[in-house]
């Protein structure tokens, strides 16, 4: 019977911490509750005070200090955006400046291209006015084409005279 006295025991404990823990839990979630109160008491003592503050009105020395502190906060800001508007002017001429180069580049590039196809195409051309200057003549009987010098004509065996 020990062992069952000294089990009934620990589980008594056991459920009395856990009770305990889950107490002390809900105060501490209530405690939080209220500093989170607190805060937003101070934030709209704050407004009230920034909105005395911002109609010209006189508040005591160490209020005066706080909102002169906001005040060169607030300055800090708009000179920050100042910045960063500058620093996307400049990214933008930094792409544009890109853009530009890209697209002279790629206009040398095609008219590049159109002199080698057009080189290509009087290539081809010279070819073929050779290929022409090669096969000035045509079989009298097939009229299949015949170059300068050849006897026999290559499509049908016809002599060449001539």
């Amino acid at each position: 019977m020990d062992l069952l006295d000294k089990l009934g025991e620990a589980a008594r404990n056991l459920t009395e911490k856990a009770g305990d823990s889950l107490e002390i839990n809900r105060l501490n979630g209530e405690i939080a509750i209220e500093k989170g109160n607190i805060q937003c008491y101070q934030r709209e003592l704050g407004e009230h005070y920034w909105a005395k503050f911002a109609v010209g009105e006189k508040l005591d020395q160490e209020a005066m200090l706080i909102c002169d502190k906001v005040v060169t906060s607030q300055d800090r800001i708009r000179q920050l955006m100042v910045d960063i508007d500058k620093v996307r002017k400049e990214r933008e001429a930094i792409l544009d400046e890109r853009a530009k180069a890209k697209a002279l580049q790629d206009e040398k590039a095609e008219q590049s291209s159109e002199k080698t196809t057009q080189d290509e195409t009087e290539a081809v051309t010279d070819e073929n006015s050779e290929k022409t200057t090669e096969w000035p003549q045509f079989c009298p009987n097939c009229g299949g084409g015949v170059k300068t010098g050849q006897r026999f004509c290559m499509f049908c065996g016809a002599e060449i005279k001539g």
